[in-house]
């Protein structure tokens, strides 16, 4: 998977997600804002997460901080909406949203809902002000060094030392070598992605335009195939990123590996001049044919060793139909020889119904 690494400057680019609802405080959500240079962490507890109530907020944080350049989050309510694609394209925002049902692609504000589920747990078991346990929970982030860059997220936002619980020595501009904080930060990046690819096993990605895909089901019940049978067009591929077409008119997103290849052994649907082709020996399609020989060698042929196939141990086993996806075997058995009667089709699948 493709890391980013930090952007030049503080503020330039945020990311957004929301974290919740939590039952036990009244449904309320948490929307959680990360600047991707700093580290720094914002959250603001929020009644709803329709348009309304999330424009408030970043209104609000706006104000103080200006706008940001670009700001990335998922496809989830409200960033998915009309509303808020006016709202970033008006101030002159760019707006880049994470593969649906993909949230690794979020992963930094993602990586900090630990932060805000620990301050929410820990509000919920002492019964105590849960906005006074997140208060402090995000101060505790932001004035602490980070384990990357070394350096405190609030220092690097805001270019200055904060005076928190402890006396400062020097009140002045806080200084540090961004060369060695961008170098710190790819390292990282690079040994997480690296450990992360090994760990998943991680390949190149093979599916290319044009290619056939089946989509995995986003929740399965029992007795559910993992996959969907519907059949899509890859349009786009970027970085595992694909555009699919159902063939219907409808475009999806999803990452390569909520995805599979489709083969052309599970296809369902032939096509009307792929049905049955006619055989070497010039039987056309639909007669049916007639194949004697020795138990031994059950493989009866329409002209073309490869397009029908019988296997003894299925014969002389199950002494049954056998069926194919275009087609029916009927086998009969004597003493000395196996006749095979079939329908010429193409091999696309074989064993019993």
């Amino acid at each position: 998977m493709e890391r980013v690494f930090v952007p030049k400057a503080v503020w330039e680019t945020i990311a957004l997600d929301f974290n919740g609802p939590y039952v036990k405080f009244g449904g309320i959500s948490i929307l959680v804002i990360v600047d991707y240079r700093s580290r720094y962490l914002i959250a603001r507890p929020v009644k709803s997460t329709t348009f309304e109530f999330t424009r408030k907020i970043l209104e609000d944080v706006f104000e103080r901080e200006g706008y940001p350049k670009t700001i990335k989050s998922d496809n989830g309510p409200p960033f998915n909406g009309d509303d808020y694609k006016r709202y970033c394209a008006q101030r002159g925002k760019t707006t880049i949203f994470s593969t649906p049902l993909f949230p690794q692609q979020n992963g930094m504000v993602e990586s900090y809902m630990k932060v805000i589920n620990k301050a929410m747990a820990a509000a919920s078991a002492d019964k105590t002000n849960f906005f006074e346990e997140l208060r402090e929970a995000i101060n505790a982030h932001n004035s602490a060094t980070h384990s990357v860059t070394k350096v405190p997220p609030e220092e690097v936002m805001l270019g200055r030392k904060v005076k928190r619980g402890l006396p400062l020595l020097h009140h002045e501009k806080a200084s540090y070598d961004e060369k060695l904080f961008e170098s710190s930060d790819r390292q990282s990046k690079i040994a997480g992605k690296t450990h992360e690819d090994a760990r998943r096993g991680a390949k190149t990605c093979k599916v290319k335009p044009n290619d056939t895909v089946i989509v995995q089901r986003h929740t399965r019940a029992k007795g559910e195939t993992r996959f969907l049978p519907k059949r899509h067009t890859v349009l786009q591929e970027k970085n595992g990123n694909l555009v699919l077409d159902d063939g219907d008119g409808h475009v999806l997103k999803r990452h390569v590996s909520q995805t599979k290849k489709g083969h052309q052994w599970r296809d369902h649907t032939v096509r009307e001049t792929e049905k049955f082709p006619t055989d070497t020996k010039g039987n056309k399609p639909g007669e049916e044919t007639e194949t004697t020989g020795n138990p031994t060698d059950a493989t009866a042929t329409t002209g073309n060793p490869t397009d029908c196939i019988v296997h003894e141990s299925e014969v002389v086993q199950k002494d049954v139909a056998v069926q194919i996806q275009s087609g029916r075997f009927q086998l009969s058995k004597s003493e000395n020889h196996l006749t095979v009667k079939f329908v010429v089709c193409p091999l696309i699948a074989l064993g019993d119904r």
